[in-house]
């Protein structure tokens, strides 16, 4: 009872942060290379990437694509390509598991094949393109660092603020943001209980999304019975 009051009053604490919080990186980051520019933290979200795929590389690329275990933030998420040129982790499932090598943005830029050739094993290297956020369709500025971790390539960017801010938010995307903030200041010792409640939310919406659809096809339902009968006439 006590430590899921902990996290009540916690959850609390962090929706009360100002819209402009210093960037989180995700769990387990060190002070002082955490929260500091969207440079530093690629940068650091990234060895935490090598760090990971090291460990246990199918884990960890399940980690990316869901954006689990701190890795996907407001500002930061993580992508990576095999050696066959195949995305094998992206939070965008369409591009899950399609070869990538020929991708590129507005001005031609062949940013995906540049970093498949210049990777290297211990190496932070750093390239800008153009491309959209995850769930949107507007092309951005964008600086990935990338390395090789293992036989993958992987990456984590950041998108330029100006471009950014002058972008409108849905309210999807701005709820979305929240639950970033919360996912990466969220102590390690409160994952499991975090990621339970969102779940839970989830399943929440989920059920009310599948109610009003519900809904709405009675309503459609009855308003083509109601066209069918022609219009109502008042009686005398």
């Amino acid at each position: 009872m006590r430590r899921h009051i902990i996290v009540f009053a916690l959850l609390l604490g962090l929706a009360a942060v100002p819209p402009h919080p210093a960037r989180a990186c995700g769990f387990g980051e060190a002070p002082g290379d955490c929260g500091q520019t969207p440079e530093s933290d690629a940068r650091a979200m990234l060895r935490r990437v090598v760090a990971a795929v090291q460990a246990n590389e199918a884990k960890a690329l399940q980690q990316f694509a869901h954006g689990e275990g701190g890795f996907h933030t407001v500002e930061n998420y993580v992508f990576c390509v095999g050696p066959d040129g195949v995305m094998s982790a992206h939070p965008n499932a369409a591009l899950q598991g399609m070869d990538v090598r020929d991708l590129h943005d507005s001005t031609g830029n062949h940013f995906i094949a540049t970093m498949l050739q210049e990777a290297k094993s211990g190496q932070l290297a750093s390239i800008r393109y153009l491309f959209p956020r995850p769930g949107g369709t507007r092309e951005l500025t964008k600086t990935t660092y990338y390395t090789r971790a293992g036989d993958q390539m992987c990456g984590v960017g950041f998108y330029d603020d100006a471009e950014t801010a002058a972008a409108p938010q849905s309210p999807q995307a701005r709820l979305a943001q929240l639950r970033a903030r919360l996912t990466a200041g969220m102590p390690a010792s409160l994952g499991a209980d975090w990621t339970a409640f969102q779940q839970a939310l989830d399943e929440d919406a989920a059920t009310k999304a599948a109610a009003f659809a519900r809904v709405r096809e009675q309503v459609h339902a009855a308003e083509a019975v109601l066209a069918a009968d022609g219009p109502l006439t008042a009686s005398r």
